[in-house]
């Protein structure tokens, strides 16, 4: 600056020249930063208005003071100081973003973001104010008025564009900010591994997925080997019938395929065939040996001498263990006649209900139980009342439907004792039985009546069912002691729930094999944990009553199948590298 006054010479420079502040510098008197009422166009307006007026002051008039105490020293002062005023309101509004009254005192809340930044804008407002007045002191010696304006609206397009700048460097830096892209940087890393740790479960099950439709595949039976096991099977049952029906007994007895071939939920191989041979009776009384409501005697309204059935009564009760007796000696007579040496009975097995034959032959030897029952046409034992609650899954109507069907009793004994008084009537004991009903819901497994027909939609119901019974046949293999009392119906029993559970078709689809199965499995190791496994049928009946299922084998029972679900299933032995 001071070279430039040299340069200037003394004699252009007015007399007594100090720096004159400007009216306004951007600072009240408490230090704090104020903004400036109206806009870029009124301040200019203002600026001219103070040049226009300065045009026209006398020379007289250069010592005079203003309103606030200050003398003027030149013409081009006044207006200097008119047009800073004017254009201090453009750098305020601009860095604080509020308009307010000049020269009054800041109202309580700061017009600009953060203290970093107002301080940092005030700083640079005083410096700039400063070298404006050396630079307009300046132009006022050397070009007058109009070098003025120009000077000051340069100044004033720097100062804005650098409380600009800084304005944007603050909000970069500021604490608030930093908080803000924190949280935000911490929010998107966690976004993150949850995706990959969702890649990473969607990824198990697609693979557990992959592997469960293997085993499907490998249980599934060849339709070949189904029409060879079923030829000789239905050679062996006609012969059979034809030879029963010549005893009195037996003269009316009819065939009922059951079990899980005729279910169509047979795994591995055709090699296990149930028959019911049904004996009708008329007007019987069917009394509960217990409260479980599943095991009865039965006696006759009225038993005429004519009823071929009399032989077998015992104390005014049809006796199972006879019934069953005679129908074994009927079968090994029967057998006798047959051309095919290779069909042989088995030996009779403690509270089996059945005479079991073993078919050889080519191909897989066939078990083949022939399962002696009473058909009774009458009403359901009022056991049964709360049983059977498929309103959600069938309707109303496929119920009613069901309960009017006759029921069957086989010469099953209750495996556990009650009261001492009726241990020997065990004998002559009977168990309820629902076969026909439970192939029906097998076979007709759908919420919707197309379910898994041909054209229409599919379901995984029985993929689930028959993985759940292999899961169980193969522990059992591996642990026969243990497991002895574990058995496929537990499975069905725990299937026929989780469609109550899960009515709808649509919660049943194929492309979720894994995730239904795995939540079978859960149904059955929930009912494995309670102890208790209500029969579809018979409410009050458990299947896993603590006199049946040992509490002990149950938690092994749970071990193993939750090391192999850790372990996704090596049981199952699929090699997905070779599929």
């Amino acid at each position: 600056m001071s070279q430039k006054k040299a340069a200037l010479g003394a004699s252009d420079l007015p007399a007594r020249a100090t720096p004159v502040r400007p009216a306004s510098s951007g600072r009240t008197a408490g230090g704090k930063a104020k903004g400036q009422r109206g806009g870029g166009a009124e301040a200019r307006s203002n600026c001219a208005s103070a040049k226009a007026n300065d045009a026209h002051r006398s020379p007289a008039n250069l010592g005079e003071k203003d309103g606030a105490g200050h003398t003027d020293r030149s013409d081009g002062i006044t207006g200097i100081r008119r047009c800073t005023v004017a254009k201090e309101a453009i750098l305020t509004k601009a860095a604080g973003g509020k308009d307010t009254i000049p020269n009054r005192t800041a109202r309580g809340k700061d017009t600009v973001p953060t203290k970093a930044v107002r301080g940092t804008e005030i700083n640079a407002r005083g410096a700039a104010g400063h070298k404006k007045i050396d630079a307009t002191v300046v132009a006022a010696g050397v070009k007058g008025k109009n070098a003025n304006s120009t000077a000051d609206d340069n100044d004033i397009d720097a100062r804005v564009a650098a409380a600009g700048k800084e304005m944007d460097q603050a909000k970069s830096v500021g604490p608030r900010a930093k908080g803000k892209n924190a949280n935000k940087d911490a929010g998107g890393r966690k976004a993150k591994a949850a995706v990959v740790a969702g890649d990473g479960e969607v990824g198990r099950e697609q693979e557990l997925n992959k592997m469960l439709r293997a085993v499907i595949e490998d249980l599934r039976i060849r339709s070949d080997e189904r029409s060879q096991a079923s030829k000789r099977v239905n050679e062996v049952v006609d012969h059979l019938m034809r030879y029963l029906r010549r005893d009195p007994c037996f003269a009316s007895i009819t065939k009922l395929p059951s079990g899980s071939y005729y279910e169509r939920v047979k795994i591995s191989k055709p090699n296990e065939f149930d028959i019911m041979i049904t004996v009708p009776v008329k007007r019987v009384m069917c009394q509960e040996v217990d409260i479980e409501g599943a095991f009865y005697n039965i006696a006759f309204k009225r038993c005429p001498r004519s009823n071929p059935l009399k032989q077998f009564v015992c104390d005014g009760l049809l006796s199972a263990e006879k019934m069953l007796c005679h129908l074994r000696k009927l079968i090994i007579n029967a057998v006798k006649l047959l051309a095919d040496s290779k069909v042989k009975v088995t030996r009779k097995k403690p509270g089996s209900p059945a005479v079991t034959l073993v078919i050889g032959g080519d191909g897989v030897l066939i078990s083949l139980d022939m399962v002696l029952a009473l058909e009774v046409k009458q009403s359901w034992p009022a056991s049964t009342t709360k049983g059977l609650m498929i309103k959600d899954w069938f309707g109303t109507k496929v119920r009613t439907d069901f309960r009017r069907d006759p029921f069957y009793l086989v010469p099953k004994q209750q495996p556990f004792e009650t009261t001492e008084d009726r241990a020997p009537s065990k004998k002559e004991m009977w168990r309820i039985s629902f076969s026909h009903i439970e192939k029906k819901m097998i076979m007709n497994h759908g919420n919707m009546k197309t379910c898994c027909e041909s054209g229409s939609s599919k379901c995984c119901r029985k993929s689930c069912l028959k993985l759940l019974k292999r899961l169980i046949e193969t522990l059992k293999e591996k642990h026969p002691r243990i497991l002895a009392n574990v058995c496929s119906y537990h499975a069905k029993t725990t299937l026929f729930h989780a469609c109550v559970q899960r009515p709808k078709d649509e919660m049943w689809r194929p492309e979720d094999l894994a995730g239904c199965f795995l939540q079978l499995l859960d149904n059955f190791t929930d009912h494995l944990k309670r102890a208790d496994l209500p029969h579809f049928f018979i409410p009050t009946y458990n299947l896993l009553d603590d006199r049946i299922f040992n509490k002990i084998n149950s938690i092994r029972l749970l071990n193993f199948i939750e090391n192999e679900r850790t372990k996704n299933f090596p049981i199952f032995g699929v090699n997905l590298t070779s599929k």
